[in-house]
């Protein structure tokens, strides 16, 4: 098994190894000269061992020494990417009279690797290997494009409406105590599923004054849990603060909001109990902790906890049946039994063929459901097992070759277990799962590691990691590599290897992406095992170790890709980096007071491919490290956020010709150099967008010809891209976000060129900053555009201009009317709305005059409408549904709406809302929507019929509105 594996890794070291040479011979071909025919030759024998891996692979030698010969040839492709990657270096840093002694050094590199290579070549004949004729890429033609039909969490819940019905009954129980409620099993069995799908329900929710949800994990980080819990149970000091009535200007309010977890990061911990003990002791609260691995957790946490009023609960997860006891013996634990074989069969039939696909063929394949039956008895009823396996069903549902091969591989995997004399485990079907990914997927997969627990990874930011990372060919162009990128994601989404976190504002595309723990804890035990990354975390001496182990490696066994997960501590010192590989590709930070390194000019890290650095915000102060970042020329992918104080991007950044993507967003203040406009490969540009935070230059930022390549460009200011009276040329741009316009005439010029030659843009976001103009009518010929975000209209705008294609608008310091409602609830294909802070937040002459105005959603209105988001609407002072309105919503969310005192009637007709979200709004108004003590408020039955209802930051009633 794990020869296989390594094989199939070294297929694709080897194919970036190809495309590195081709890299070379295309952008290098000048300074090669005398070399050319021997880089040429090399790449000639890389494409035989090429093919020799693909056989290998096909025979699944179980042998050590096909192992130890994959290894040789995974090592020699790294060391031929060194060689190239680093002549180039040496070429771009050095001057031109040095240029024929690095041509010496890398003719010299080569013929060692030729001979190397040789070798290899002669010793495959010992193991049998023999050439195939198989192209490298033919098989991206078949990648299937399918996503789950499903991908609500319910697919893992099935017939456990018993287990649910005891759950709730104990959550739900008056006691004169706080009590603990423990869900307890094995992983993969659906527990935090079982958690998430009672505490979503409306009659929990109402139950309780507050309610919190925190992941633990085994490897917590006490800080983090108690701020996570801080941050969802609330803060009282901004209500006091408006109970006192003082002015909370908007924007003021926003940034308060944006930073409230830096400054919980500011507080000792014995701060951060005590202000959760403030919070809930007069409240009868639910928390739940997911995944909590041990007693000594539980008592380091359960000190936050008040005794709170009669009622209060505290809902954990776990593996362990100990933790569960000690937390409270007075209590039994709710167990999720493993499944049926006819409840294991039904959830498989769910997840491998979708109902949409089994209603077109006619039923199941008598070949499926033998194997599908075959395969179940290997589950022992646990969910996460059979989803994964059918994910791999999926796969070869329309093939009866495919399937029997499967079937063969499911009897040699049990049948080794046997021989062992050990029990099944889920790692087992995981790793069969793994096993029949293609080579090329595998890193890809393996990638998705590398991130912290329980992260929510954005698509896009992946894709362009792998793309950086050479996993995705570059054969037609970085359009259509990030294509093929999306494919992957899409074949590794459909195998039910990954999870999808957020769909797109599309509805069917992915905005973000996870993994469940026990994948994690595979890509991580298989990383190490292949020296594909290291994870390195901070432990209490403030220096750099691997995670999963303590003991030295030599630097040929370190992995080319670290990745730091630093633990929240306040006095974290700079630690020290001495075991990583000295020719580093990828190092990626997460959560860092300071750069793990004191300077980028390090000799290791001349090769990096890949660099994030993400500090707690406002830790990292020493901007002066960053001076080396020039030096990185083979640099792809740059991220740095987490930035407060202003600081100046080098000028060298202009020396890194290969960037692709620069995201300097998440900072405060970046002084950005003119030599910026160098960078022609760019296709990704992110800009610090909060509105004190423009980037400053005194010369124009961008030349004539720089941003011709750009296809998503944030947190722009209109006036570095105008030039002459015109718009600098864009012609590949999709997603343009764009600020600080200073003359009409220039909005105008913008939309113009936008709605005249950028006919595929997809998405546009301009703040307008109170511009008086009626040049927005130029938008409604952006036929392609599918979002669009504007903030800060005219008070006479009205919407006639806004595109019938988009699918979600988000509107922003507009005057509101009905007028102007109809023509949005009209919009065709419209899935998501957010209405934000109308014309009345403006400080304006007209607002002590204006006396507040009426929305009616009418029947038919806002056909496809999903989403709907109310807030900060100042001058709303009623609603009106009609019946027959939204009748594809799921979602909405009202939040400080001061004038809006009950939800509209009509609601009660909306049968398809499933979340109901109420922030910051009056406490009559939310009195209204509750049950207390088994009392119905007067607007109860307009929505008793939500499954989820939730209620936070509360405003008192005997506030007045100013």
């Amino acid at each position: 098994m794990a020869e296989f594996l390594v094989l199939n890794l070294a297929e694709a070291f080897v194919s970036q190894a190809i495309q590195r040479i081709d890299d070379l011979l295309t952008h290098e071909a000048d300074s090669l000269s005398s070399v050319k025919n021997d880089v040429e030759n090399l790449r000639t024998e890389l494409t035989r061992i090429k093919c020799f891996l693909e056989d290998a692979s096909n025979k699944q030698k179980q042998d050590k020494r096909v192992r130890n010969w994959v290894a040789e040839v995974r090592d020699l492709a790294c060391e031929i990417e060194d060689a190239i990657d680093t002549y180039i270096y040496k070429v771009h840093s050095s001057c031109v009279l040095k240029g024929g002694f690095h041509l010496i050094k890398l003719r010299k590199r080569i013929n060692s690797i030729k001979d190397k290579l040789r070798s290899i070549s002669e010793s495959r004949q010992r193991y049998q290997i023999q050439f195939s004729s198989g192209e490298v890429f033919d098989s991206l033609r078949n990648l299937r494009r399918s996503y789950p039909d499903d991908d609500e969490e319910d697919g893992h819940v099935i017939s456990m409406e018993s287990t649910m019905a005891a759950l709730k009954a104990q959550l739900m129980k008056e006691e004169d105590r706080r009590s603990i409620v423990s869900i307890v099993g094995m992983g993969g069995l659906g527990k935090t599923t079982l958690a998430k799908k009672v505490y979503k329900d409306v009659d929990v929710m109402k139950q309780f004054d507050c309610h919190a949800w925190v992941f633990v994990s085994q490897k917590y980080v006490l800080r983090e849990v108690l701020s996570e819990i801080l941050m969802q149970v609330g803060f009282q000091a901004e209500q006091e603060r408006i109970l006192r009535k003082e002015i909370i200007p908007i924007k003021e309010l926003l940034e308060e909001r944006r930073n409230r977890r830096e400054i919980l990061k500011g507080l000792e911990d014995h701060d951060l109990v005590e202000s959760i003990k403030d919070e809930l002791r007069d409240k009868r609260y639910l928390i739940v902790l997911d995944d909590v691995w041990s007693i000594e957790a539980w008592s380091t946490i359960q000190s936050a906890f008040p005794i709170g009023k009669p009622g209060s609960k505290i809902l954990f997860t776990t593996r362990i049946e100990r933790v569960a006891f000690s937390a409270d013996p007075q209590s039994s634990a709710i167990k999720p039994p493993l499944l049926t074989p006819e409840e294991s069969w039904e959830l498989l039939k769910r997840k491998a063929i979708p109902s949409k696909a089994l209603s077109e063929s006619g039923g199941y394949p008598s070949e499926f459901e033998e194997l599908g039956k075959e395969m179940l008895d290997k589950c022992g009823g646990l969910p996460l097992a059979i989803v994964v396996l059918a994910g791999l069903l999926r796969t070869k549902i329309n093939s009866s070759q495919q399937l029997e091969k499967l079937k063969k591989d499911v009897k040699t995997l049990i049948i080794n277990n046997l021989k062992s004399e050990r029990q099944y485990r889920v790692e087992d079907i995981l790793e069969l799962s793994f096993q029949d990914l293609p080579y090329y997927l595998k890193p890809c997969f393996l990638y998705l590691g590398i991130f912290p627990e329980e992260t929510d990874i954005p698509k896009r930011k992946l894709i362009r990691l792998w793309i950086a990372e050479g996993f995705v060919p570059i054969l037609g162009g970085e359009v259509q590599a990030e294509n093929i990128a999306e494919q992957y994601l899409g074949e590794l989404i459909d195998r039910c290897m990954v999870q999808v976190g957020k769909r797109d504002h599309t509805g069917k595309g992915v905005k973000t992406c996870q993994l469940h723990d026990l994948f994690r804890d595979f890509c991580t035990s298989k990383s190490k095992e292949e020296v594909f990354f290291g994870i390195m975390k901070q432990n209490n001496m403030n220096m750099m170790v691997p995670s999963s182990s303590v003991h030295h490696y030599s630097p040929t066994t370190h992995a080319r890709r670290v990745t730091i997960h630093v633990n929240h501590g306040r006095d974290c010192g700079a630690p020290s980096m001495q075991q990583v590989h000295p020719h580093l590709r990828s190092l990626l930070c997460f959560g860092m007071h300071t750069l793990p390194f004191l300077s980028l000019r390090k000799k290791s890290l001349m090769l990096l491919r890949v660099l994030e650095l993400d500090f707690i915000r406002g830790r990292f102060t020493d901007t002066k490290l960053l001076r080396g970042i020039g030096n990185l020329v083979h640099l792809r992918y740059m991220r740095i956020c987490g930035i407060e104080k202003k600081w100046r991007l080098p000028n060298s950044i202009g020396n890194l010709p290969k960037l692709h993507t620069l995201d300097l967003g998440d900072n405060s203040e970046v002084f950005l150099p003119r030599t910026l406009s160098r960078l022609i490969n760019l296709r990704y540009l992110s800009l610090p967008c909060s509105t004190r935070a423009c980037p400053i230059v005194r010369s124009p930022l961008f030349g004539n010809n720089c941003l011709t390549n750009i296809e998503k460009l944030k947190g722009v200011n209109a006036r570095d891209l105008i030039r002459n009276g015109a718009v600098l040329p864009l012609p590949n741009i999709l997603k343009l976000e764009i600020r600080m316009f200073r003359r009409d005439n220039d909005v105008g010029l913008v939309l113009k060129s936008l709605s005249s030659r950028l006919g595929h843009l997809r998405s546009l976001c301009i703040e307008l900053n109170e511009c008086d103009f009626s040049d927005l009518q130029l938008l409604s010929h952006c036929y392609d555009l599918t979002k669009l975000g504007l903030f800060g209209g005219s008070s006479q705008q009205n919407f006639s201009f806004i595109p019938k294609s988009l699918t979600k608008l988000e509107l922003a310091y507009f005057l509101l009317n009905q007028d102007k409602f109809v023509v949005l609830e009209k919009l065709p294909n419209l899935r998501i709305l957010q209405l934000r802070s109308d014309y009345l937040s403006y400080d304006t002459e007209d607002r002590s005059h204006y006396e507040g105005y009426k929305l009616v959603c009418s029947a038919g209105g806002f056909p496809k409408l999903e989403i709907l988001k109310l807030r900060r609407l100042q001058g709303l002072v009623e609603w009106e549904v009609e019946e027959s309105a939204m009748t594809n919503i799921k979602r909405l969310d009202i939040e400080r709406i001061p004038k809006l005192w009950m939800m509209p009637e009509g609601l009660k007709y909306v049968t398809t809302l499933r979340e109901l979200n109420i922030c910051s709004m009056w406490k009559v108004f939310e009195n209204r929507l509750k049950v207390e003590d088994g009392i119905e408020g007067e607007d109860f039955h307009k929505v008793q019929h939500i499954p989820s209802i939730s209620f936070s930051h509360t405003w008192w009633e005997y506030m007045a509105y100013e």
